[in-house]
């Protein structure tokens, strides 16, 4: 009589939850964390959906745990009741737990307990949990851990996520983890790109591109702050056959063999975002993107034109901070920065996709 009542529903639902009903907690929970039926009492909702999880509802063991990473309780509350969730069969609760216990955010970091929560909701379905736990077997030197890693992330490619299939494809092209399977390897990297994988896309033509014969994968490296020879560099990403911070610290390198020239061109100090190409040791264009003075972006291409040098082949973006260093800091910090992008792209499809 009080489903859709919350006006009315705080006093009834409190006296059948005083009856350790689970569900019926979970209910006023969430009445006291909406503010429905009376005022937002945040305290009051962690204390009920305390006792639904301890009445074995499993989903409000996971909203414990939410509101604990929220603020409304500690790193420990929430590790415990994700714990909980997760026992009780919620899948995203095991992998944030995965993912809390890989970090180490506000607990102890440990691989030993994150593998096993990723596991969980990778087994229950939840594709971050397969990814997370393919990213921590795969990176272990022992072949059993490697095979496992690469079994995830063909559970994860199952479940529609670009990030699983491109993983996989790797793991299949090198042999890594796995039987070398090229045929398996291209079936994956048609799908991560199919699925929007950049990296997959250029792998796909380079394989059509071979002929069959044998090809050094060029893949992106992407770090938030380098620097090298005295430039600095933020945001940057290379496709490159070499991956890896030291790979792209050589190329900035090679850059900041221009560096008293990147200065001059922006005297007073700018953050300038330059993407550029080079192939055995040649550049083949550079340009400045997005917003600056176009004599700035002439005198950047030119220098790296006629004072950069590089020993390998590939194509690489950045945002380099020149000229005055104040004035490079103050125009970094003007910049618009996008969300984080972890290369994980899961693709969700309708029933009829799946058919």
């Amino acid at each position: 009589m009080f489903y859709k009542d919350y006006d009315n529903a705080r006093e009834p639902l409190t006296a059948v939850c005083e009856k350790n009903d689970g569900f019926q907690c979970f209910r006023l929970a969430e009445l006291y964390q909406q503010g429905r039926g009376g005022p937002v009492d945040l305290a009051k909702a962690a204390e009920v959906y305390e006792k639904s999880c301890a009445n074995d509802y499993p989903e409000a063991c996971e909203r414990r745990s939410d509101m604990a990473r929220e603020g409304t309780g500690t790193p420990q509350i929430e590790l415990e009741f994700a714990k909980k969730a997760c026992a009780g069969g919620r899948p995203a609760a095991c992998t944030r737990a995965g993912q809390q216990l890989h970090a180490g955010r506000g607990v102890e970091a440990d691989l030993t307990q994150a593998i096993e929560m990723y596991q969980s909701g990778c087994k229950l379905g939840d594709i971050d949990g397969c990814t997370g736990v393919g990213d921590l077997l795969f990176s272990q030197d022992s072949a059993d851990a490697k095979m496992r890693g690469v079994n995830a992330y063909i559970n994860a490619c199952v479940g529609h996520s670009a990030y699983g299939c491109f993983k996989a494809a790797i793991a299949f092209h090198d042999g890594t983890g796995t039987k070398r399977d090229v045929a398996k390897a291209e079936q994956h990297f048609a799908k991560a790109c199919e699925w929007q994988i950049d990296d997959a896309c250029h792998v796909v033509k380079q394989l059509s591109a071979s002929g069959g014969k044998p090809v050094e994968l060029e893949l992106t490296t992407k770090v938030a702050e380098l620097g090298a020879g005295g430039l600095q560099a933020r945001d940057m990403a290379c496709r490159m056959v070499e991956q890896g911070e030291p790979a792209l610290a050589k190329v900035v390198a090679g850059v900041a063999k221009g560096k008293d020239s990147l200065d001059s061109c922006a005297k007073e100090g700018a953050a300038l975002a330059v993407r550029w190409e080079f192939e055995d040791g040649k550049l083949l264009q550079a340009k400045v993107v997005g917003k600056a003075p176009k004599k700035v972006k002439e005198c950047v291409a030119y220098v790296l034109r006629k004072k950069a040098k590089f020993s390998h082949s590939g194509a690489c973006s950045a945002v380099f901070l020149v000229g005055d260093p104040d004035g490079a800091a103050k125009s970094l910090a003007a910049r618009a920065n996008a969300p984080a992008d972890d290369g994980r792209v899961h693709v969700r499809m309708s029933a009829e996709d799946e058919e």
